[in-house]
């Protein structure tokens, strides 16, 4: 068993065996008792830069290039790319092909094993996730053969370093009413943990395993983390409001997506033109979070295709503020395609579900979702999709999902979507106590509860109605949902709670965090085939 002791360190066999250093790359560091020491790794305005992503790349190839490592005699590296904290390089190789399987143990913290992400090898390169913060852990990592019998094994033991963020994150609360074994496989990734829009703040990706266990810390340097996007090589997240990064499996930033003159707020997707789709307010403007940006992934080029000044042009020159502030008029907090061209966008500050075809070259309005009441001579009133039954209408919801099933008729589909259940308007003269529309919302931070709302839409009679109102603690402003392989994810992000439900709406178990602000949104991944199969 080979043990290594490290907290921010590059370890290198090359240096065990009593080999020379080599010049390697401009990354500085430090020889200390046979330890690589790599300096500013926790240093975010470096770390997230292409020269030093590109520099530690160069050095990690050139020292594994000096000797042939061996699943024995591993090269290892601790989170060398510095956007993983306790994750743990890894390179080796085998006579024969094979996959590998690892597992982590640490005293009082249940077992963690995955099987990695890639087609049988001989040639292998991964980052190992899933390791404990500031305690011993023992990380054994086996070869299978193509019927999964092993072929070799070995066991590290590896201190990992502490977390940049609070050790309070380690462990969550959890609440289990049902049997484990209705919970789906995967990671919960809590996003976003910051009041202030605008926040310098560092923030995380928390991601948490089912006993409510951290299990990575992915560090941005301010902001937060809005989504996670992934395209079957590299992870799109922000890493500031003014910046999208590219990650790859083993931790490396690949591209970084610079917004020019605008900042991204709450939600970005990948489109269907080679593209980000990105939700952005024009710095030095009057007005926010109000523009949708096309991000080339190739060329970087920033594109504003959507001004929705324009598109909602009456409704717009009918706002005010007292503010100093950009006028938040609209408040736009989600984005999903829901064909090649086509989106559907949530407006807070209208409690609004909005339709908007033709995107990349001539944007117009196909519907809204909401009160006729409220969009009554507005100019806008003929779009607005008429209400089948008697609910109570979405009020100020959040993570507006599509749900295409195909025992539907042709032009009918779910949307599901956090209720906040919240009545509230700052910019427009409105008075939602009026709306007999809105007869369960609440308006601001006391209310009961929020829900988990679907609705089947008729683009066809263009109708909409309420197929789905599941009750959730009350969260007025930030929140998810999210269907995941049968279960639902609900995040209601001030009171800093999640719960998975089963099939039937049971609440299989509940995670509780703990802080000042929330969780801004709680989604649930498996990352296979990025990190695991």
């Amino acid at each position: 068993m080979r043990k290594i002791i490290y907290s921010l360190f590059l370890v290198s066999s090359l240096l065990i065996t009593g080999c020379s250093v080599p010049e390697i790359s401009e990354i500085e560091y430090t020889e200390d008792s046979g330890v690589l020491v790599m300096t500013e790794t926790d240093d975010l305005d470096t770390i997230y830069t292409k020269a030093y992503q590109d520099d530690v790349y160069d050095t990690l190839q050139t020292l594994r290039k000096e000797k042939t490592y061996t699943l024995a005699e591993p090269f290892l590296a601790s989170n060398p790319y510095g956007t993983n904290t306790t994750g743990l390089y890894i390179a080796f190789t085998t006579d024969e092909k094979s996959t590998v399987q690892y597992t982590v143990e640490a005293d009082g913290y249940p077992d963690f094993t995955r099987t990695l992400a890639g087609e049988p090898s001989k040639e292998h390169e991964y980052l190992l996730v899933g390791i404990i913060p500031d305690v011993e852990n023992k990380i054994t990592i086996t070869c299978l053969d193509d019927e999964g019998n092993e072929i070799d094994s070995n066991v590290i033991t590896y201190h990992a370093p502490k977390l940049l963020g609070s050790k309070e994150n380690v462990k969550l609360e959890l609440n289990r009413l049902q049997d484990e074994s209705k919970l789906t496989d995967g990671l919960y990734a809590m996003l976003g943990n910051r009041t202030e829009e605008d926040n310098k703040e560092v923030d995380f990706i928390l991601l948490y395993d089912n006993d409510g266990i951290l299990r990575s810390e992915i560090p941005v340097k301010s902001y937060r983390a809005c989504n996670m996007n992934y395209d079957g090589e590299w992870i799109y997240f922000s890493i500031s409001s003014s910046q999208i990064a590219a990650m790859d499996a083993r931790g490396r930033i690949h591209k970084f997506y610079n917004m020019q003159d605008y900042h991204l707020h709450h939600d970005y997707i990948l489109g269907q033109n080679n593209d980000l789709l990105v939700l952005a307010s024009k710095e030095e403007a009057d007005t926010e979070e109000d523009m949708i940006l096309s991000v080339d992934l190739d060329s970087k080029e920033v594109d504003p295709i959507i001004d929705l000044k324009e598109l909602f042009h009456d409704y717009y020159q009918k706002c005010f503020t007292d503010s100093e502030d950009p006028m938040d008029w609209i408040h736009i907090n989600s984005i999903r395609l829901i064909d090649e061209d086509s989106i559907i966008i949530s407006s807070r500050e209208t409690s609004t579900i909005i339709k908007i075809d033709d995107i990349y070259e001539k944007p117009t309005i196909d519907y809204l979702i909401g009160s006729k009441q409220f969009w009554s001579d507005s100019g806008y009133d003929d779009l607005v999709l008429e209400q089948i039954g008697d609910f109570s209408l979405n009020a100020g919801q959040h993570c507006v999902e599509i749900w295409q099933d195909e025992n539907l008729e042709p032009g009918q589909y779910y949307l599901y979507f956090y209720n906040n259940n919240n009545a509230t308007i700052t910019t427009y003269d409105y008075d939602y106590s009026q709306d007999p529309g809105y007869f369960k919302a609440y308006s601001g931070l006391d209310g009961e509860e929020s829900y988990y709302t679907t609705y089947l839409v008729d683009e066809t009679n263009r109708t909409f109605e309420l197929v789905e109102e599941i009750p959730v603690a009350y969260s007025a402003y930030v929140s998810s949902v999210q269907k995941y392989k049968g279960n639902k994810i609900v995040d209601s992000g001030e009171p800093f709670t999640a719960v998975e439900l089963d099939e039937q709406n049971n609440v299989i178990q509940s995670l509780v965090g703990s802080g000042s602000t929330w969780w801004y949104r709680v989604f649930k991944y498996d990352f296979n085939g990025y990190w695991f199969q």
